[in-house]
């Protein structure tokens, strides 16, 4: 199961001006579809609001249940309902890996040290600091279609200055 279509991946793309390859058959962009979904679920399901519908069987983290915006007004989900800002990241993330194939699952090994020397006479080896989540595929075009759905209680907030704001 992935979110959205493949018919409405075209139909995105196109609208927003880029081409869309006749070599992409539906089953290529439904493969697509599929890693992008995952990368979605798994870089930002744990900030959704909510919990899935079906708990930990489910396969996907949409649909939700208590599931809402951070925007105002507040729009509740139902708990069968997906929202098309899902799909849209997806299609997003889809075409990435389309045009760059492997973009989404990018390995990763950190480095154990880094040298700095002065002139021979010291040298230092430190670690280094950098986790997965640090070299983690980010999409900035995707950020801003998720974010109202992010719940910011659970880290999904891309600023640091993020958050409640009251006018006095």
């Amino acid at each position: 199961m992935f979110y959205g279509s493949a018919a409405n991946f075209t139909t995105y793309h196109e609208d927003r001006g880029r081409t869309v390859p006749a070599e992409w058959t539906d089953s290529i962009k439904e493969a697509a579809l599929l890693l992008a979904s995952e990368w979605i679920d798994n870089l930002y399901g744990e900030s959704f609001y909510g919990y899935p519908t079906d708990g930990f069987l489910q396969e996907r983290q949409w649909p939700r249940e208590d599931a809402r915006t951070n925007t105002y007004p507040e729009h509740l989900f139902t708990n069968t309902e997906t929202p098309d800002n899902v799909a849209d990241a997806t299609y997003e993330a889809a075409f990435r890996e389309l045009t760059s194939p492997g973009a989404l699952n990018v390995d990763f090994t950190p480095n154990k040290y880094n040298k700095a020397s002065v002139d021979g006479a010291v040298t230092v080896e430190y670690a280094q600091n950098l986790t997965v989540n640090d070299a983690q595929v980010q999409i900035r075009v995707v950020d801003p279609i998720l974010s109202p759905l992010l719940d910011p209680a659970k880290g999904g907030s891309f600023s640091g200055l993020s958050g409640d704001v009251s006018r006095q």
